[in-house]
This record gives structure tokens, sequence and C-alpha cells, in this order.
């Protein structure tokens, strides 16, 4: 876990039945400004965690300075430390409430990572069979191949269905499982499906099949197309006019695929990715890795001159390291996909970035997005402003 930079800590030495009068409010204490707020109680439990755009209005909130009816609760009378955590965007914001969480609130860490959940593809070479699973109930076996992330499970059987049609793959697992004495369903009679299930083909065959449905989802949805109009090329210029209408017809079908929920969604076993976000200095923008020892801050970019911008790519790429499947690193993982599937609006500016290390031109993207990063906060009109958890 990554440590913040600096916290606000604030004792509330007042006597529980009296109100402070202005001099004396407590919010007066912390900046206006986005961050993380937690409110401890004399044993130092855990009242309320929370992120939020403005500490000092909130804490005001829920200390009920005002003294006015409210259908919140007070924590005023219980309250006896309250730590802030300035921080620079809604990302890094969620970041630390996952985190922190996980040690003081573990209610508050389910429904988190319930919120962030995200949907995976699972393929199994050794059985030759795919599966749905989430990032919070993912079991794993050693040889499996997870392809992710999917907005939601209808999209990521989407994704099965898909490979199922165009490498005729088995879509009945039980009788798979029983070859060669299976029972044929219809998709033999329609000559979809070569039924390795009875024994009509050997099952060295439709393991081929199923390594070459592997290899088209672990690389994404447009290296998937782009292979299939190379097919279609390498076809027609062998005047194989058959075999370039069939890949045709693939092609068609990986287009049908949603970009929106399934454009991310390649494979996950040596994943590791860069976040840039708006730092709490303005004008200054953090980057972000998502390794193995979870998701740290790398560094913090002011001026962006061209010599920073052609070393800044090795620098981040020295600490990718593969994210792995635990649970804690899948939470990881679910936060930042949220993120990242967040559909950009015509109408507002994208403030934090994933840039993605399996794309070959990942690098392409880092100026863009550190100026993102980098302008200046528009509450209307910045999508990285709409992101946070409903806490």
């Amino acid at each position: 876990m990554f440590d913040p930079a600096y916290t606000i800590t604030h004792i509330c030495e007042h006597q529980q039945d009296t109100r402070p009068n202005d001099s004396e409010r407590v919010s007066c204490f912390f900046p206006s400004h986005r961050g993380v707020v937690e409110f401890q109680s004399h044993d130092g439990a855990t009242l309320l965690l929370a992120a939020t755009g403005h500490l000092r209005d909130f804490i005001a909130q829920r200390l009920n300075e005002s003294n006015e009816p409210s259908a919140r609760a007070d924590l005023r009378p219980i309250t006896h430390r309250i730590l802030a955590h300035p921080t620079g965007s809604a990302f890094e914001s969620d970041l630390f409430v996952l985190e922190r969480a996980r040690a003081v609130d573990p209610d508050l860490h389910t429904k988190i990572t319930h919120q962030n959940r995200r949907a995976l593809l699972v393929l199994n070479p050794n059985s030759g069979t795919w599966r749905i699973a989430e990032t919070t109930t993912l079991t794993r076996e050693p040889n499996e191949r997870i392809i992710g992330p999917c907005l939601t499970n209808k999209s990521a059987q989407h994704l099965g269905e898909t490979l199922d049609d165009i490498y005729e793959l088995c879509r009945y697992p039980a009788q798979l499982a029983l070859a060669p004495k299976g029972t044929p369903c219809a998709y033999k009679e329609m000559g979809r499906c070569p039924a390795a299930c009875d024994g009509s083909e050997p099952m060295h065959a439709y393991h081929q099949r199923f390594t070459l449905a592997i290899n088209a989802a672990s690389g994404g949805l447009s290296v998937w197309e782009s292979s299939i109009k190379d097919d279609i090329a390498d076809a027609s210029a062998e005047l194989d006019f058959e075999r370039a209408a069939r890949a045709k017809r693939h092609l068609d079908a990986v287009r049908d695929l949603p970009r929106d929920t399934l454009g991310c969604a390649a494979s996950l076993d040596s994943f590791s990715c860069v976040i840039i976000t708006p730092a709490r200095r303005q004008g200054h923008a953090i980057c972000w890795v998502l390794g193995a020892d979870g998701c740290n801050p790398v560094c913090s970019i002011g001026l962006l001159d061209n010599d920073l911008l052609a070393s800044l790519p090795n620098l981040l790429a020295s600490r990718f390291t593969p994210m792995g499947f635990t649970r804690d690193q899948l939470d990881r993982f679910s936060l930042i996909a949220r993120h990242w599937l967040t559909k950009q609006t015509k109408q507002r500016k994208r403030r934090v970035t994933i840039l993605d290390p399996r794309t070959p031109d990942w690098s392409k993207g880092l100026r863009r997005a550190i100026e993102d990063a980098q302008s200046v906060s528009d509450p209307g009109h910045d999508d990285e402003e709409h992101t946070l958890l409903p806490i």
C-alpha cells in the first residue's frame, strides 16, 4: 500500500454537550480540498471513512456545526480524532479508502469491492472450456488464462460465445468431459461443431483450436481484428475465396463485440499498468504503476520537457511486474478497471488515464495523459470528478 504524503490530524477536546462558536469550529482546521477523512472514537475505532471533494465542508456537515436539523447522524459527541488525507484526484481518494477500509472497516471494504467488481473470462486449456468469474470470487487453476476486464458478466459471456462460434468450441462442457462417449448436440447437425464429445473429432484437434481461441482473446479485440484482416488478405492473395469469406464472417463477429465493455479485455497473466492522475499540487501530475507490490506512485511531474518524456517510459517500465491474482491485487485491479471503463463524453474531459503496456505503443499516450492531468480542474466538465464511490 502506498503511504500518503501527509495527514492532517485534529483531536476534538470539546465537551460533548456544548457547541462551538465560529472561532472553535473543528472544520476550520482542515483545507477546502478533496481527500479522504476518517473519524475516530476515544478508543481509536473508526466511526466513518469516506472520500470527499471538499474536506472542510464534509467535516462541518458530519459534526453538524451549523446545529441545524439533519437526517445524517451527528458524529460530534462520539468523535475524538479526525484524520484527513488531502489527495489530488478521485482515483487517489478511492484507492486510499480501499486500502484503509481493508484494515479498519471490513463492511465498507466489502461494499467497495462489490461495487467495483468486474467480470473475467476464464479459459481452461486442460478441459477446453471457459467460464465467467468476477474479481471478488475468482478461483484459478495454474494453467487457466484470465481475460479482462469485462464491464459486465453479459459482455464476458458475449466474448466467450464469439470464441465458440469462430473456433467451433463445445457449448456443453459436461458432454465434452465424457469424450469420446458424450452425446452430440444440435450444433453437430448444423455443421457448426466437429463433435469431439462423441469422438467424431480427436481431442488433440479440439485442443489445438482451443489454443487458437486462447491466443485470440489474450491479445485483445484490436489485435484479434488485425489478425483476421491479415488472414483475409492472405486468402485473397491465394485466390482462396471460400477461406476469405469465412474469415470475413469472423471479422464481422469480432467487430460486433462492444468496445465500450470489452475494449480493454486481454490476458491478465502478466498484467501491469500505468495510471496518470492529477497531483495535489496544481499543475502537476502523478504517475502510478500497478505491479506485484500494489498500486504505488512512481513520480510527480511538473514541467514536461522532451528529455523527460523520452526517459519516462523506461522509468515506468522498470516498475512493471505481474500484478498476480491475490484477493488484494484483484481488488486494486477492479478499482482501476472501474475508472478505466468509465465512458468519456464529448462534453467532459478525462483527467485520469490508464495506459496498458499490453499495447505496443502505450507510451505514445503519455504526453496527452500528463497534460490532461495537469490541466485546471473544472468539476462541471471533468470525467474524473464523476467517478467517486457513493460512500
